[in-house]
């Protein structure tokens, strides 16, 4: 527990020299000593060159990647059997979602059997047909004539036309088995008797919604459930127009965290403000591994706008405020600390830059500046 102790600052102040009581004079140096620094938790950190953008604040909400949120249609029609999640349930890919008593599936395997039939018969029908050729070949200008030769060659081209029709029938039926009632997203019984499908997720995810119940009903046309795979988000924020014009895609986004502020860049700001509200959305896409980012949550975030400002670098936590003028303390050796006077151009509450006053690669006290302030407040000072 930090307690800073009066023998300690008592320590400073008679180290300071006699001039810090000028009125509005700063020491040239403030001393602590090692024991002092280590009580206080001096922190020192250096000074580099750089930039900082002016931030804007913003109340900021978790929502899905709608490019990965899977709406899943049913292939057939028919009456909900079972649902086998709710919302909110996290589900891996092939998961079942919902069964379903699929009529579609038993008209399909009914043409399915029409059509084998068919194929069968255009089969034995063409067999038959070159049979006859075969043979008329062999008699053709004795006991057959050649116009009859000829009939049963136009006959034989028509049962391979009607075999290659009912093949292409078959193949097209088996087609919609494989591609519709067996997907990414649906799976049939695979029983010849069984009228069953089952709907299942695409991806690893979680379940967003699901629209319907048991015994309802369902088509192709209804979007019955929906997943969204949360490996990724987005982190969206609503601003006004004339805030939106300061903020450009490729800007730094932070946004505050159970875990900690999260950096990440802007991606998008609508070219126009959404009719219903006026504002513009902007979205900051952020990679979410281990789902901790839950769509619904809302969390405070700053947005960098468009006009950075370039200078030095420090901590905010560096610049104190004595006598209405900005100090930070560089530090001159292990127990020598000077204050010096900079001009703050833009503090964002994390970083500062400063103007003058300071070099790049100066050695700053960042965390416990504030206990070298108050050394200097005891002398009499006044702090901000």
């Amino acid at each position: 527990m930090r307690r800073p102790t009066i023998a300690l600052f008592l320590l400073a102040l008679s180290c300071l020299p006699a001039r810090a009581e000028e009125e509005g004079a700063l020491p040239p140096v403030v001393k602590l000593d090692a024991a002092a620094a280590g009580n206080e938790g001096i922190a020192v950190t250096l000074s580099t060159p750089g930039t900082l953008a002016p931030v804007l604040p913003v109340i900021s909400r978790v929502m899905p990647d709608t490019t990965r949120v899977v709406h899943i249609h049913p292939a057939g029609s028919g009456k909900v059997l079972a649902v086998l999640v709710q919302p909110g349930t996290h589900v891996a890919r092939g998961q079942a979602l919902l069964r379903y008593q699929d009529h579609s599936l038993h008209v399909a395997r009914l043409q399915a059997v029409q059509m084998r039939a068919a194929l069968t018969a255009a089969i034995a029908a063409r067999s038959d047909a070159a049979a006859a050729v075969q043979r008329a070949r062999a008699l053709a200008g004795e006991s057959i004539s050649f116009a009859e030769l000829r009939r049963r060659q136009d006959a034989l081209a028509q049962a391979d036309a009607t075999m290659r029709a009912r093949q292409a029938d078959v193949d097209t039926l088996g087609h919609r088995f494989a591609e519709e009632f067996n997907s990414s997203s649906e799976q049939d019984s695979q029983g010849a008797e069984d009228e069953t499908s089952t709907l299942i997720s695409p991806v690893d995810g979680v379940v967003q919604a699901i629209s319907t119940s048991v015994a309802g009903d369902v088509d192709p046309t209804m979007d019955v459930a929906t997943v969204a795979d949360l490996s990724s988000i987005w982190i969206v924020s609503d601003i006004a127009p004339d805030q939106a014009a300061r903020i450009a895609p490729g800007g730094q986004q932070v946004t505050q965290t159970a875990g900690g502020p999260l950096v990440s860049r802007i991606d998008t700001v609508d070219g126009m403000a959404s009719p219903l509200t006026g504002l513009v959305r902007v979205i900051s896409r952020v990679a979410n591994p281990t789902g901790a980012l839950v769509p619904g949550m809302v969390l405070d975030a700053t947005l960098a706008q468009r006009d950075s400002v370039a200078g030095i670098v420090v901590p905010s936590e560096a610049i104190q405020r004595i006598d209405g003028r900005s100090i930070v303390f560089v530090r001159a050796s292990g127990t020598d600390y000077r204050p010096v006077v900079v001009d703050v151009a833009l503090d964002d509450g994390t970083h500062a830059v400063l103007r003058g006053g300071l070099r790049g690669g100066e050695a700053v006290v960042g965390h416990g500046s504030f206990a070298l302030r108050s050394v200097i407040g005891l002398a009499g000072m006044d702090a901000d």
